[in-house]
């Protein structure tokens, strides 16, 4: 039997039809470990939750210090040039760098042109950093140990992935 989907527009006399195709959805629901999607993002909560443990001890989140590190290989640089060398959006990375900011670690200053945003550490910034970095080998440490010392073969695959698709 046909389904469809009826929903009332903003006026009484209006009103949208569109049809719903049957879906074998036990075909779908036993997704089981074959979806590349669904591996990686399980994959990336486990791995940011080891790196969080470890990062907890100098204040941080592991996605605060991927932004940290970005900022700190630039110098003083646009969020675009930093967003598109992480593969992340502008919008979201200038909300992180804000948080950071709040903290005392980056600074955003307004570019030559007013609407670009300049980002940089401060000292406070470098410091956290520098005592973030022996806590990020650790976590690096514990995630090469479950991988059997594949880690540099698996990092250059994801580099190449995200290259290739970002």
């Amino acid at each position: 039997m046909p389904r469809w989907w009826t929903r009332r527009g903003r006026f009484a006399k209006t009103c949208i039809r569109i049809y719903i195709p049957p879906v074998d959805i036990d075909r779908y629901t036993p997704r089981g470990f074959d979806c590349t999607c669904g591996n990686l993002r399980m994959a990336a909560r486990a791995v940011s939750a080891v790196y969080d443990r470890h990062l907890r001890e100098a204040g941080l989140q592991a996605s605060q210090m991927a932004v940290l590190w970005a900022v700190a290989g630039f110098g003083q640089a646009p969020v675009k040039d930093i967003a598109a060398r992480i593969v992340m959006d502008e919008t979201s990375l200038l909300r992180n760098l804000r948080v950071l900011e709040g903290r005392g670690w980056v600074v955003l200053e307004v570019g030559q042109d007013r609407r670009q945003r300049l980002a940089s550490l401060t000292s406070e910034g470098r410091e956290v950093f520098a005592r973030a970095l022996p806590l990020w080998k650790r976590a690096q440490d514990d995630i090469a140990n479950v991988l059997d010392g594949k880690l540099k073969d698996i990092n250059r695959e994801l580099l190449r992935l995200t290259r290739a698709l970002g």
